[in-house]
Formats: structure tokens, sequence, C-alpha cells
């Protein structure tokens, strides 16, 4: 049977359980989480999935018609696979819609330990062409997450060649210098603090880069490429918004996105923007397109590539400049919970704003701008300026749905820059 859905499915990302719940309610039909132990790219502080909590998190997606995706994706040594073999055997208890992995002793034991669970070839794997799909389908993957360095016309030869066999790709978020992210660079420059391969990734590919002669330590020289700076190998991000029908057409089922480690504002903004792009279908007019790739450029970004997709990119595809991530909107607050019997809603400030300032709620249901009034803190005292973690109360405007104030964001359009 082949496997071309009508719509394709959304895959956003859930580095930790609070993104998780934004990445449903801002539309995604599948998130992708794990442990930190056997995971790429999961963040190393606050609110974390553990083997306690992953059947409730799971529960929660597919009760609301989500599926969940695990991450089991390092490269593991002999010590990670003994870990990994309890992790699989409660894996086949829990029962998420997949697991993600590739490496092929991870593999193994996954068929062994949790054999009632689908498996999803990750993009580590780097998978990139038709013979090694079909290597993969043979041994039992359900689904190939392609190669980011696959272009569409090889994924429509792909497709042909192993039409049963369910085809994902990424479609936004950040790149490496590497084959799909197999780096080493920052195990190197963290003394393994931070091993790329095994969880964590200090982006060091991003870092400005100086240039020491042996014999002269204490000269520095700047490293530069035409002049135009130092970053060498800071890709732009990936966007591939306006290129969805032909990613569709290819044989894509599943479109990704990339950014566990991003914060609730990307994943609230990416995952709007996909979800109506996706649900316009071939449909979508020049200026409805202009309008999301606007929209995007409000969430954390290094400027936008289309990647692979097309053939190799070329000088165009990196940011020279500077590795700083940047934004044409400042973050600034998060609803908590319901309305209060006034009719206000508790907010915890994110970034620092004030009263009189002219606002726009992110929701769900789309955008809706507000001038801010009557704000009034835990103390029930008016106040002017709301602070980083301070919480206060607000009145939101009367045409958003309790359902979609939930999980409203606060945000101040104009250009700024962020740290990620």
């Amino acid at each position: 049977m082949t496997k071309t859905p009508d719509k394709p499915e959304l895959l956003l990302p859930a580095g930790d359980p609070e993104k998780l719940c934004y990445a449903i309610a801002y539309g995604a039909d599948a998130v992708y989480f794990g442990l930190p132990m056997a995971s790429l790219r999961t963040p190393s502080k606050g609110p974390q999935f553990t083997p306690g909590n992953m059947g409730e998190w799971i529960s929660y997606c597919q009760t609301r018609g989500v599926k969940a995706y695990i991450t089991t994706n390092i490269f593991a040594g002999n010590r990670d696979i003994d870990r990994l073999i309890p992790h699989f055997e409660l894996l086949n208890e829990l029962k998420p819609d997949a697991v993600i992995l590739s490496d092929p002793g991870v593999f193994r034991i996954a068929r062994q330990y949790a054999p009632d669970v689908p498996v999803h070839l990750s993009t580590q794997a780097n998978t990139l062409n038709a013979s090694a799909c079909a290597f993969w389908q043979d041994l039992g993957v359900e689904r190939v997450i392609l190669a980011r360095e696959v272009p569409v016309r090889e994924m429509a030869e792909i497709h042909e060649a192993v039409p049963s066999l369910e085809l994902e790709c990424f479609v936004h978020g950040s790149l490496c210098v590497a084959y799909s992210g197999r780096c080493v660079i920052s195990d190197y420059l963290t003394d393994n603090t931070k091993n790329s391969n095994k969880g964590m990734c200090g982006n060091s590919c991003r870092w400005e880069m100086n240039v020491v002669e042996t014999t002269r330590p204490d000269q520095v020289y700047t490293l530069e490429e035409d002049n135009k700076g130092t970053y060498l190998l800071n890709s732009k991000d990936l966007c591939l918004v306006r290129y969805l029908p032909e990613l569709k057409a290819a044989g894509i089922c599943s479109f990704k996105v990339e950014g566990r480690t991003k914060g609730v504002h990307y994943v609230a903004t990416v995952g709007h923007v996909y979800r109506e792009a996706i649900d316009h279908g071939d449909n979508a007019s020049p200026e409805q397109i202009a309008r999301w790739e606007e929209t995007l450029e409000e969430s954390a970004n290094r400027g936008f590539t289309e990647g692979f997709l097309h053939g190799k990119p070329g000088s165009t595809a990196y940011t020279y400049e500077s590795a700083q991530s940047i934004s044409q909107a400042t973050f600034v607050a998060s609803a908590e919970g319901e309305l209060n019997r006034e009719g206000l809603i508790k907010v915890q400030g994110r970034n620092r704003f004030k009263a009189g300032e002219s606002l726009i709620w992110m929701t769900p249901e789309g955008l809706v701008s507000q001038t801010m009034t009557d704000m009034v803190d835990e103390q029930g005292f008016k106040t002017d300026v709301v602070q980083p973690n301070q919480f206060v109360w607000i009145a939101p405007p009367q045409n958003i749905s309790q359902d979609a104030l939930r999980w409203a964001l606060l945000r101040r359009k104009e250009p700024v820059s962020l740290a990620g």
C-alpha cells in the first residue's frame, strides 16, 4: 500500500513537558520527545521526561489524538546499551506510537525488548538512497527520516522505489554543518561535557573563531572569509514552508520541525504557521506564503535557507556576521491558567513590558492586538511595569476563547536580538 496521505503529518519538537503541551495546542499531529540519557538535543535543566512520567505524557498525547514518538537516537556505547534495555522494556508496556533510533545495535535491542513498538529510523542514520531505505524496511522499519542532504527530486525517486515505506523529512529549524547532525565539534571544544551525539550540543560550530600561530601564541588573528566575518560554520536555519506541496508530491508523509532545546514561543509560532500551511494544501496564495515566512521570522532564527532541497547550498546559506539568533518579535509573557472571577488572566513575564504598550496575543485561534492597561500584581496593586518572572493579572481581549487563552503568549513585534 502506498503511503501518500491526503494531508501530511505535522511533527513538532517537545523538549520538555511544557513544550509538549504547547506543541499540541498549536496544531501538532505528532510530537517527538525522550529521556535525556537516550536522546539527542535534550535540555540539561528544568522539568524533564523521566521513566516515572513517560507513561503520563504518552497518554496525554494519545488521548488528544496526537501521536507520541520516543527518541532513542544516541550513538550508544556498551554501557549505553545496558541502560537502554530497561527503557525499551518500559516502552513496550507504555505503547508509544513509535521509537526513533539510528544505531543498528539499538535497533536490535529495540526489536528484542520492545517488539510491539514501531520503529522510525532517525535522520542520524544518514539515509540518502532508495537501496538503504529498502534495507531498513526489510528489517522492519516502518518509517525513514531522510537525511537533510536529500534533494526533493531524489525523495520522489525513493518513494517510487519503496512506495510502502513512510518517508519523513525536516522542514524547519537549525542545520548542522555535518551529515544530518553527525558532528563532534562540540565534544572536542567542551572537553566532552556536551557530547553532541549523546544528548547535548554546545553549538560550538557557531562560536567566533580566531587563529593562533604556534610559534607566536600571544598573537591572535581573526579568521575571516571574504571579509564578511568569522562564523564559517554558522548555517542559516532551514525553512521550507513554501515548498510543502512539492514535498507532499514527492511522497513525504511527515513534516518535521527541529527545536527541542528552543522555547515555547518558537514551538508555538512555528507550529501555528506550519499547521495553517498544511491545512491550506496546494491552495496558498503568494501573499499567504509571504505572510507565513514573515511570521516565522518572529521566532528565533539565524536567517533562512532551503538547504539541499534543490541542490547543494552555496555561500548565501551561511551567516558570516554573527552566530546570534535573531527575531522580529520579543516574547514578553505567557498565560497561566484560567480567568478569575473578575475576568482577568494571570500571566508570567518572560521579558520586560509596560502599560501603554501595544502587544500581540498569539493563540491557537490566531493573533489579536491589545494595548496593555490595568495590570495588577499578585498583591492586588496596579503596576505599570512587568519584569521577567513576575506574575500579573490583566484583562484579555474579549474575542479569544478561554481554551485558546490557556495557551496564549504575549509578544511585542519589533526587531530584537535573542540568545536562542
